[in-house]
């Protein structure tokens, strides 16, 4: 009897260590996919979440929604998408009815999930049987960032629903009314939803077009119509608890979305995502009596990427954001930092034309000699070199596009256009011509309105309700600018400047001419390149991110959000990403309503000093369609406009043209302070009284430039 208790005794020895990792293991049911110095790679126990631990900080991000300071009760549905990876929104295409069906992994009862390691990461497999779809996702970490990628020829639709989009990690940016934070989002320069700013609660989801939605155009809109919010960059993220996440859309940013949604009663959370989409949706014109969506048929061929940058331990918040998203531009997609000599912008407006009953009569304001009087008087004043582009300058005057030489004859001839290139040349200034080729005037001729447009998926032509707009096709617009390079070479154009083309990216329709905006993009992309190679300076209208490799000065780039009633404030995330890496204007000085407001906006921004002029006055263009030059007679603002460039070419504020933006912050409702990367650092007040801020005084309506050592992250 002692030698079997002896050896009982010696089996449970043996066994308990066993028992012990066992018990370990059940403790921790995630599974360890990949690792490396700085982050762990994590899988739910299901394979429908992710958890990704920061060893840096000790954050442990999540897929799932693990915000400790949520005190709300999350059921059925909707617990169940806060704890799914993605969420796949579906529609039957053979009914046409118009319905999305949202698959989320964690419902669908037929799932069939799985996974299989790959080099630094880890692929898992999903087919949604309930609604027959099969996908796969890719995660893998890339140094100390993580990258999810979803492979279009993965995507299978073996049954009656067809992929509409997909919501990729919908609650990894989230947070509660009670939580200590924001989310960040692209809306314009930048906006952000502070969690414990009630003045979200209820209100409605928004989802933002990457690099705009050409639909929604406001020349394409009626009166009543609600034009898109400008996104620039295909960005958002997080800040809570002290610590932050950017998420960068990288493949296929172009057809992304970014959705953002505040707390409700039902669910208390407030969150930010990547929607993937693979199809479009279209009013169907066959059904007059109601409102019924239509989905293309064919999906879009487009692989998906969204890279995840965790922030290090005391970089949090928007500005943190905005350096690391610019530091992956330069360091990871190679973009150059190019800023040019010219400190200022100046437009000079010079013709429209103007309806009449039977003919239209050009109205002329500034002929090409009156525009190289005025670079004449812009040197006898001292304004240094500027970067200008004519307007209005193409045959049958602005607004007749798309533009083509050659030029009009009320504003002078093609041996006066180049004596005038000429002269900027010789003053150090840029001349460049503003044309327009992606829209198409009704009364317009060179193009066929039936061929050379775009098409909407419903078969209808895009335009807008009184069809004296069109969008012409991406391939049209390459012909025209083919054209328009070859007869401008031999007038030695130096610079083009190149309306819409930074506001929306074309796409089309009409087979056999179909173009997905991938393709779209990339004739933009090229169009842009040759410019390029042709005439050395390039500018584009609109502030795309995509953008910035080809062109030298980025125009109308906005100075706030949307104004949403869920944002709480806007942030100048675009300009710090910017600032000392491309020129980029807002909007004319003299078209302000108060020009020091304006420029302190110029000094906090980083925004390139930007005037709209004529030589004679603009009461010529009252019942023309252009109207909006109230006040732009260049001997009106001649003065005002030596006085900023001087500002801005010779005082401390010249030292910043090429410096980086480090650090922006509201030290006080009214006072803006900014740091930049050469130890200067710059305090704007806009408030009518003097205020002293870090020991120092800045007055009232002013700006103060310290300098001091060095900084950088």
């Amino acid at each position: 009897m002692k030698k079997l208790i002896v050896l009982c005794l010696l089996l449970m020895l043996a066994v308990c260590p066993a028992a012990a990792e066992e018990t370990e293991t059940a403790a921790d049911p995630r599974i360890l996919a990949a690792e490396n110095e700085r982050l762990a790679l994590y899988l739910s126990e299901d394979y429908c979440g992710i958890e990704v631990e920061d060893r840096q900080t000790g954050v442990t991000w999540s897929s799932s929604m693990n915000d400790p300071t949520f005190d709300g009760k999350l059921a059925g549905l909707n617990q169940k998408k806060a704890n799914s990876l993605l969420t796949v929104n579906v529609t039957n295409l053979e009914k046409g009815a118009g319905s999305i069906t949202n698959a989320v992994l964690l419902n669908d009862k037929e799932l069939s999930a799985s996974y299989e390691p790959v080099e630094n990461g880890v692929l898992l497999h999903y087919d949604l049987g309930a609604n027959k779809i099969a996908l796969d996702v890719m995660i893998v970490l890339e140094g100390e960032e993580v990258v999810v990628r979803v492979p279009r020829e993965s995507i299978r639709a073996y049954g009656d629903f067809s992929v509409v989009s997909i919501d990729m990690m919908p609650y990894l940016c989230s947070g509660s009314d009670n939580a200590d934070g924001y989310l960040f989002y692209p809306d314009g320069c930048g906006a952000i939803m502070a969690f414990d700013d009630y003045a979200h609660f209820c209100e409605n989801t928004r989802v933002f077009n990457i690099y705009g939605n050409m639909e929604k155009a406001s020349r394409l809109l009626d009166f009543f119509g609600q034009e898109e919010p400008v996104v620039m960059m295909p960005v958002y993220g997080i800040s809570i608890d002290g610590h932050s996440l950017l998420a960068v859309i990288e493949d296929g940013a172009e057809t992304a979305r970014v959705s953002v949604n505040s707390s409700n009663k039902i669910v208390a959370l407030n969150n930010v995502f990547a929607n993937f989409q693979y199809r479009r949706g279209f009013d169907d014109l066959r059904v007059t009596t109601r409102q019924i969506k239509t989905y293309d048929k064919k999906a879009m061929d487009t692989d998906y990427s969204l890279r995840l940058m965790f922030l290090p331990e005391g970089q949090d918040g928007y500005s943190a954001m905005a350096v690391a998203y610019r530091d992956y531009l330069l360091n990871e997609k190679g973009l150059e930092r190019r800023v040019n000599d010219q400190a200022l912008a100046v437009d000079l407006f010079m013709s429209a034309p103007e309806k009449g009953l039977l003919f239209d009569t050009q109205r002329t304001v500034t002929t090409l000699s009156q525009a190289g009087e005025i670079l004449d008087a812009m040197k006898e004043a001292g304004v240094g070199g500027a970067q200008v582009s004519l307007k209005g300058w193409a045959r049958g005057g602005y607004g007749m596009t798309p533009d083509r030489l050659p030029v009009e004859g009320a504003v002078g001839s093609a041996k006066e256009l180049t004596a005038l290139m000429e002269k900027a040349a010789g003053m150090d200034s840029v001349l460049s011509l503003t044309a327009n080729f992606v829209e198409a005037n009704a009364d317009s001729r060179g193009y066929s309105k039936r061929n050379d447009v775009v098409y909407l998926s419903n078969y209808a032509i895009l335009t807008d309700p009184e069809e004296e707009t069109f969008i012409l096709s991406p391939e049209t617009i390459y012909a025209k600018f083919a054209a328009f390079r070859k007869d401008a070479a031999r007038l030695g154009v130096t610079g083009l400047r190149l309306e819409r083309m930074g506001q929306y990216i074309a796409n089309n329709y009409n087979n056999p001419r179909y173009c997905a905006t991938a393709q779209g993009l990339e004739y933009y992309k090229q169009i842009l390149a040759e410019a390029r190679d042709a005439f050395g300076h390039v500018s584009a209208q609109g502030g795309a991110v995509w953008m910035a490799p080809y062109v030298e000065l980025m125009t109308e780039v906005p100075y706030q959000d949307s104004g949403f009633q869920f944002t709480t404030a806007s942030v100048p995330f675009y300009q710090m990403v910017m600032h000392g890496v491309r020129d980029f204007t807002g909007e004319p000085g003299n078209l302000s309503s108060d020009l020091d407001r304006e420029v302190l906006r110029w000094v906090e921004m980083g925004y390139m000093p930007y005037f709209e002029l004529t030589y004679g006055g603009t009461e010529a263009l009252m019942y023309t369609s252009y109207q909006s030059l109230f006040t732009a007679q260049y001997t009106a603002w001649m003065d005002q406009l030596a006085r900023i460039s001087k500002a801005f070419t010779q005082g401390d504020l010249a030292e910043l043209r090429t410096a980086l933006m480090m650090s922006h912050e509201r030290v006080a409702p009214d006072v803006a302070k900014v740091a930049y990367d050469n130890g200067m650092t710059v305090y704007v007040n806009y408030s009518e009284q003097p205020v002293t801020v870090d020991g120092r005084s800045i007055p009232a309506m002013d700006y103060v430039v310290v300098k001091e050592g060095r900084q950088s992250w």
